[in-house]
C-alpha cells in the first residue's frame, strides 16, 4: 500500500503548484498494480500517464503522439481504465521544462528505472544515493520537444538537481517522516540534515522576507518562512506570530 500512496503524492509533486492537483488525480486513477505490470517499457508508462492526464486526445500531432495514443487505447481497454473528464492541465505561466508533458515523461522514466521506489526512498540513508533514483532523462523524442509536434532546439530533458530538491522538500522528506513515525523509528536528525543540505529557495514570497533582512540559510529556514506566511502573514496575524511581534517592536 505504501508504494501506491507514494506514487500519488510523488505525482502531485511532479505537477508543482499549478498542475499538482491534476497530476494527483491522474495518479489516483491508475491502479498501482497496473503501473508495476507496465514498468518494463517506459513508453507504456508514458502513454499511460499522458493518456490518463488527457494529453492523448484528438487531433493527434505527429507520429510520436499517435504511437502513444495507440499504446494508451490498448492499455485503457485491457485494464478498463476511466478518466476524469474535468481534469485540466495548464501550460500557461510555466517555464517549458515544467510543462506537464516533460514532467510526465520524466515520471515515467523514474518508475521504469526503480522497481521498488517507495522502499528505496524510505530506506536510503544517503542523500546523494537518493538523488540517483531520480537522475533520469525523458525519452528521446523530448530532446527536441516540449510539447507534441512543435520542435525546439536539442536539449535533453534531464530531471535537474533543483527540481529534485523541490521534490525532496515537498514530498520525499514528509513521506520519510510519516513512514518513520508509523514504524516507530523516527529519527528527526537525519531528516533535518537532508533538508539543511538543500539551498534556500527563491520566490516572490521569500524575496519579501529578504527585503526585511530575515536570514535564509537553507531550505529549513525558507520552509519555515513559507509556513509563517501561509498561516500568519496572509491573515495578518502579526500579533500571534513571534517573528511579527518582534519586527513590530522596531517600527
Amino acid at each position: 500500500m505504501g508504494g501506491c500512496f507514494f506514487f500519488v503524492l510523488l505525482s502531485k509533486g511532479f505537477g508543482l503548484n499549478l498542475n499538482g492537483e491534476a497530476f494527483y488525480a491522474m495518479a489516483a486513477s491508475i491502479p498501482f498494480k497496473r503501473l508495476l505490470q507496465l514498468r518494463s517499457d517506459p513508453l507504456d508508462l508514458e502513454a499511460l500517464f499522458m493518456g490518463q492526464a488527457g494529453l492523448l486526445a484528438h487531433p493527434l500531432k505527429g507520429s510520436y503522439h499517435k504511437e502513444l495514443f495507440q499504446r494508451y487505447i490498448y492499455i485503457k481497454s485491457k485494464y478498463k481504465l476511466s478518466i476524469n473528464p474535468a481534469m485540466r492541465l495548464h501550460f500557461a505561466r510555466l517555464r517549458p521544462p515544467n510543462f506537464p508533458t516533460i514532467r510526465l515523461a520524466q515520471l515515467a522514466q523514474v518508475y521504469a528505472k526503480s522497481a521498488a521506489l517507495f522502499q528505496a526512498v524510505v530506506q536510503e540513508s544517503s542523500l546523494s544515493n537518493c538523488y540517483k533514483l531520480f537522475d533520469v532523462e525523458a525519452s528521446g523524442y523530448w530532446e527536441r520537444h516540449y510539447n507534441f509536434e512543435v520542435e525546439s532546439r536539442p536539449n535533453p530533458k534531464r530531471l535537474s538537481r533543483g527540481f529534485f530538491e523541490l521534490l525532496l522538500i515537498n514530498t520525499l522528506i514528509p513521506v520519510r517522516f510519516a513512514y518513520a513515525k508509523y514504524c516507530g523509528s523516527l529519527s528527526e536528525d537525519s531528516l533535518f540534515e537532508w533538508a539543511a543540505a538543500v539551498p534556500a529557495e527563491n520566490n516572490r514570497i521569500l524575496s519579501k522576507f529578504r527585503a526585511l533582512e530575515v536570514p535564509q540559510i537553507n531550505a529549513v529556514g525558507t520552509q519555515s518562512l513559507l509556513h509563517l506566511y501561509k498561516n500568519y502573514c496572509k491573515f495578518k496575524k502579526c500579533l500571534s506570530c513571534q517573528v511579527g511581534h518582534e519586527m513590530m517592536k522596531t517600527v
